[in-house]
């Protein structure tokens, strides 16, 4: 009896798979200084001088023990000075809807702003008796500094638009990445 012998064989292939990843954004943080806000005239400014050279792909900031009474005196924005480029945190909020001085809630902690959080500072001033301190979105997109160069000065202009309220500034933050 003469036996069989089978052969098998089995293709294979090689195949060629992207594995999706995610690239981490180094963030560089800078420190400003606090102080007080003038009540209702001039404005609070501190620069923060960057010398790292590097095209920016996001952009956060928090002000840290923000004090003031009557949110609606208040104008906040961000200017880097080379480009002019100019952002507004928040602008008098509920003003002129809620009223002529908007709305007359406390400031009383930090407050970060940035493209990626979702609640809206105004929303927040309108709920609340003292707005808590937490994440918030600005109210021009932060964006705006996208693929700019990180070097240069980055001023934070605090206005109090109104007299008869006061407030302060611990210090605040910038986070480039």
């Amino acid at each position: 009896m003469s036996k069989i012998v089978e052969e098998v064989r089995t293709a294979t292939a090689t195949v060629d798979f992207q594995h999706p990843t995610t690239q981490k954004v180094h963030i560089s943080t800078f420190v400003g200084n606090g102080g007080n806000i003038p009540d209702g005239h001039g404005s609070f400014q501190d620069d923060i001088v960057v010398t790292d050279n590097f095209k920016i792909s996001e952009v956060s900031l928090t002000l840290k023990n923000l004090i003031h009474t009557w949110v609606g005196d208040l104008t906040v924005r961000l200017r880097h000075l080379e480009t002019d480029t100019v952002v507004e945190l928040f602008r008098r909020p509920g003003q002129p809807y809620f009223s002529s001085s908007g709305y007359s809630n406390d400031l009383k902690g930090d407050y970060n702003f940035s493209d990626n959080n979702s609640y809206k500072f105004e929303v927040a001033a309108a709920e609340n008796s003292v707005i808590p301190g937490g994440n918030y979105t600005s109210l021009q997109p932060l964006s705006a500094f996208k693929n700019l160069s990180a070097a240069g000065t980055w001023r934070l202009i605090i206005t109090d638009c109104s007299a008869g309220d006061s407030g302060s500034l611990g210090s605040w933050s910038l986070n480039l990445g």
